[in-house]
């Protein structure tokens, strides 16, 4: 156990699970780990409340649950670069590549390949799991991600997703005709019968925003332009189910019975669905912000990959 303390020094009134994740690098279950078992004092009592909201001056002090021999596997992963230099790298990140290393899945992950290779561990205070992530992708979500190269960089670049300074694209095939621009404004809950997937709610949670719009539509399917205000786990395809039309091919949220349908008519049985859908058709495709080290106006974009390109494919040959 290390012993680490920390002053409040804004007035943001931050829940004080909220500051100690962004603050210590730990996650959501390490934070609730410790404070379950005592190991978070606020002024110099013991606080089991991660909900409350610290103000200037507060004091917190934890203890740290040193990782048992915990290293890094580095491994040689292809990654596609779109950019880098000494403080970030933009890559594109292919579909089946899970971002950082977890219980169960302690290698052949992204922070796996950027170890040593991309980031020196050396410019990152203390050893984690996720050095250089400043925000995810799902596995079989492919696209565009900023990898942190550095500490400094790591919280500057943290910090515009916070603040919301980062604009962030995406493409995705979905069930059903959507023929107008619309926006979906909910929040997002842990679904009360499996805690892997995420529903949309009124009321608790946290708050998603989704703006959305039709860039090629099709008998029974649509190519969408989705541009997400807040990033919350699963945001699209959990507001895509919402208001059912849901992402192409996503075995959690999505609708196997549509994507049979899909597949039949595009040529495929139902033996052979996954070799047309493999995975939800979603692709980060655009990132624009301003860069913390020079302010200047960045921007990138990515394809999308060829198993959607193959999809969009038989779409359009079937509307001719």
């Amino acid at each position: 156990m290390e012993k680490k303390s920390v002053k409040v020094t804004s007035d943001d009134r931050q829940r004080i699970d909220v500051f100690l994740r962004e603050t210590s690098g730990l996650s959501r279950s390490q934070i609730k780990h410790i404070m379950d078992n005592g190991n978070v004092s606020l002024n110099g009592k013991i606080t089991g409340s991660p909900g409350y909201k610290l103000k200037r001056g507060d004091y917190l002090e934890y203890l740290e649950e040193l990782p048992k021999k915990f290293e890094l596997i580095k491994q040689d992963i292809p990654l596609n670069i779109i950019y880098e230099d000494d403080n970030m790298m933009i890559i594109n990140k292919q579909a089946g590549l899970v971002v950082h290393p977890s219980p169960g899945h302690s290698d052949g992950t992204l922070v796996n390949a950027l170890v040593g290779k991309h980031i020196n561990e050396e410019d990152y205070e203390g050893t984690s799991s996720r050095i250089g992530i400043v925000h995810r992708l799902d596995r079989d979500t492919s696209g565009l991600m900023i990898i942190a190269r550095n500490g400094d960089a790591h919280h500057k670049l943290a910090a515009l997703f916070k603040e919301k300074k980062i604009n962030k694209t995406y493409r995705c095939i979905v069930h059903g005709r959507v023929e107008q621009v619309g926006h979906i404004n909910t929040h997002i809950v842990r679904d009360a019968n499996n805690r892997l997937k995420y529903t949309a709610k009124y009321s608790g949670g946290k708050e998603a925003y989704t703006i959305f719009e039709p860039e090629e539509i099709f008998s029974n399917t649509t190519l969408l332009k989705v541009r997400i205000l807040t990033g919350r786990t699963h945001q699209i395809r959990v507001h895509m189910n919402y208001i059912k039309n849901e992402v192409v091919g996503d075995p959690v949220y999505g609708n196997k019975s549509k994507d049979n349908d899909l597949a039949g008519c595009l040529g495929y049985d139902i033996k052979s669905r996954e070799d047309l859908l493999p995975r939800q058709m979603l692709h980060a495709s655009e990132l624009e912000f301003e860069n913390p080290f020079n302010g200047k106006k960045m921007f990138f974009s990515a394809e999308i990959p060829d198993d959607m390109k193959r999809v969009l494919s038989l779409l359009r040959a079937r509307a001719r």
